[in-house]
């Protein structure tokens, strides 16, 4: 039908911009702009239009171009139709894709969730997590809105296999005893132990699910990842995590293991590692107090100066790793009673909220207070950026600090708390 068009260049810049106008428009209306008309184009769109033309730019609207075409051999033929001839597609505009995209999208989930329904459940964990994400478009939502580009079924069956990974680790949480290797956990649901690897989809979309069964933001540092899969009965790489303790008894069952025993008569710090806190059923103190803190330098100082003398000290090395997380609990299980000290400034104040609220009612803040501060304080100012992290503060008192610290707009260091720190640790009976 369009032959003639399709074969001479000199007409593709007008077929483009009315293909433009429909795709923008959903119609061909109004006009055509053509800047710099050459001799070529000049010489075919005289032969449409009936008149001569010069070169320059032209511009026509889209019913005397319709008018001019049923005065050829293709009377009656509607732009729209030559349009799509010419290129050899059906052309949608702008919103016709995205109702047609609306509709994909919608009979996609529907059969997700028709699936997914008939294998779990209607009130599986796995089916909240995907209509969450329908409703809500979190959890890991964009991510499959990119994988189903690959491949609908292949993302589809991604899905079906993160909904059994939520029900395996749901039916092992009654009497969990030890937590599932993330390697065994893919090798059960699917086979292949490295399914739910990080870097793959299935990894990734397990990491969002977890994060909305446990209602907290997803995490995208390594630790942050890691203390997920510890709250889900996940054990993932184990080596990587660790704290470093003085004075803190373990056990294995009813007997004190032997190795850590050995470091507090030597009066030794020692370092343990997810994988070896996973083995001992117990943590304790001889005096059911622990201190401890976020600076690995005043750790280390703290530690010489009680050399030979029994108290309970742990360093988390700034952020908390899943190793600090995992002897937290333990200490509290004992009964301890837990004091945090970190640094004066948004980070750490940050941090000392969420291992305060860890524990209610057996973890305190230490020297972390107005006085404090200001034996502490330094020159450094802080950034608005940083200090927009205190908004949401939930220890009193470290919510007053926060404030303090929105004011003065300077951080305060441990360094400077150091024998203040010593002093209240030889004070415990």
């Amino acid at each position: 039908m369009c032959s003639l068009f399709q074969k001479n260049k000199a007409y593709t810049r007008m077929f483009i911009e009315m293909k433009k106008k429909y795709i923008k428009y959903g119609k061909l209306s109004g006009k055509i702009f053509l800047e710099n008309l050459s001799e070529a184009e000049c010489s075919a769109l005289s032969a449409v239009l009936g008149r001569s033309l010069l070169p320059g730019d032209f511009s026509i609207s889209v019913s005397q171009l319709q008018a001019a075409l049923n005065e050829t051999k293709y009377c009656g033929v509607e732009l729209e139709a030559l349009v799509e001839k010419y290129f050899n597609e059906k052309i949608l505009s702008n919103s016709q894709k995205r109702d047609e995209r609306t509709e994909l999208n919608k009979r996609f989930w529907d059969a997700v969730l028709h699936e997914a329904g008939s294998r779990f459940g209607k009130d599986a964990k796995g089916i909240l997590w995907l209509n969450e994400m329908r409703e809500q478009r979190k959890y890991g939502y964009q991510r499959i809105i990119r994988e189903r580009e690959k491949s609908r079924d292949g993302i589809k069956e991604v899905l079906m296999e993160v909904c059994n990974a939520l029900a395996y680790l749901q039916q092992r949480e009654g009497d969990r005893k030890e937590n599932v290797r993330l390697a065994v956990l893919g090798a059960e649901i699917t086979k292949n132990p490295h399914y739910f690897d990080r870097q793959n989809a299935a990894g990734r979309l397990l990491i969002s699910a977890l994060s909305f069964t446990y209602k907290i933001e997803e995490p995208k540092a390594q630790e942050g990842v890691l203390a997920l899969y510890y709250m889900a009965g996940i054990a993932p790489d184990d080596i990587s995590s660790y704290t470093t303790c003085y004075g803190i008894h373990f056990y294995e069952g009813d007997s004190e293991h032997e190795a850590y025993q050995y470091f507090i008569r030597k009066g030794e710090k020692y370092v343990l590692t997810l994988s070896n806190l996973s083995r001992l059923a117990r943590a304790d103190s001889s005096r059911k107090t622990v201190f401890i803190i976020e600076n690995q330098m005043v750790f280390s100082q703290v530690c010489e100066e009680m050399r030979g003398e029994e108290y309970s000290i742990v360093c988390t090395s700034g952020q908390l790793r899943t190793a600090s997380l995992f002897l937290i609990d333990l200490l509290l299980k004992s009964g301890c009673k837990l004091y945090y000290c970190g640094d004066i400034d948004p980070e750490g104040i940050e941090i000392a909220d969420r291992v305060i609220a860890r524990g209610s009612g057996q973890i305190f803040p230490w020297r972390m207070t107005r006085e404090d501060y200001y034996r502490s304080i330094s020159k450094d100012i802080l950034a608005e950026k940083r200090l927009k992290r205190l908004g949401k503060i939930g220890n009193v008192q470290l919510r007053e600090l926060a404030k303090l610290l929105k004011a003065e707009k300077k951080a305060g260091y441990q360094e400077q708390l150091i024998d203040l720190m010593v002093e209240d640790i030889k004070a415990v009976k």
